[in-house]
């Protein structure tokens, strides 16, 4: 009995190692799962806290918008990277493992997403190199319109219509475009036509005195009006004048008004295109 006895305390005592033992482990294991929360709150709030604070100190500076929304979403993405790396290896896992299946998935991933590794490169391209800002006014072979916002992987246009266009940031800085906005003043041209009988010399000075006063266009940029060229039934005149980029879509349509106000008040006369009018007589 006494062997009985003593195996069966053994067996308690050896129980009793193993609980004690996978007690303590499981306590370990939530005390470091308290601080891989911990550590994820406190460091995504830092995380934020770190960018915003770049974000002002760029804007004190005069950092251009789109740049300054580029880096702080950039830098935010990398710290809570970090943020989510050292919390997974406070937990216990191995932080060399962890960063060998992110290289290994990286590599797949890449594959698959080469499409969004360029567009992620082109947009740090725009930001270096400025092609355009937030604000400006862009043209690219498909669209126009307001640039909005440069993200990491796409830039946000608004057209003429409200309309907002995601454009692909690889294509769009490999694609020729246009910038209205580079420099301070944008120059409308429009072609209007007169009868041949017209007196130019007359014309030019009323035109170019109406569209001065008009507050939509510089009054200290040369206005042109002069003869372009000659057709069948008139004469076309070419009318230039400067205006702000932000004036792009209306000044043509301003324009194109008050040439036709000067031209009829003073008696000259915009001629119709002849039509050539034919009767075919029928067959009985």
């Amino acid at each position: 009995m006494w062997i009985i006895s003593l195996f069966l305390y053994d067996m308690e005592q050896f129980l009793d190692l193993e609980t004690r033992i996978y007690t303590e482990k499981l306590i370990n294991f939530g005390i470091s799962l308290l601080e891989a929360v911990a550590i994820l709150v406190i460091g995504f709030w830092l995380s934020r806290l770190i960018s915003r604070s770049l974000f002002l100190l760029m804007q004190k500076r005069d950092v251009e918008h789109s740049t300054r929304n580029f880096l702080r979403s950039f830098i935010r993405i990398i710290l809570n990277t970090l943020v989510i790396i050292v919390a997974i290896g406070n937990v216990g896992v191995k932080v060399t493992s962890i960063l060998a299946v992110i290289g290994g998935g990286a590599v797949g991933l890449g594959l698959g997403l080469q499409g969004s590794f360029s567009n992620f490169a082109g947009g740090i391209m725009i930001i270096l190199t400025k092609p355009f800002k937030t604000g400006d006014l862009i043209q690219t072979e498909e669209h126009i319109g307001y640039v909005e916002n440069i993200r990491l992987l796409n830039t946000v246009i608004r057209s003429p219509r409200n309309e907002l266009i995601i454009l692909p940031n690889a294509p769009l800085f490999n694609t020729a475009l246009s910038n209205y906005s580079a420099k301070d003043a944008y120059r409308i041209d429009i072609v209007v036509g007169v009868a041949y009988r017209s007196d130019i010399h007359r014309l030019s000075p009323l035109l170019k005195e109406a569209i001065g006063r008009n507050e939509i266009f510089m009054s200290d940029r040369r206005l042109t009006v002069e003869i372009e060229q000659f057709t069948h039934d008139r004469i076309n005149l070419t009318v230039r004048a400067y205006t702000l980029p932000t004036n792009y879509f209306d000044a043509p349509l301003i324009l194109h008004g008050i040439c036709k106000d000067i031209i009829e008040k003073n008696g000259f006369i915009m001629p119709v295109a002849p039509q050539d009018i034919r009767i075919v007589k029928g067959e009985c």
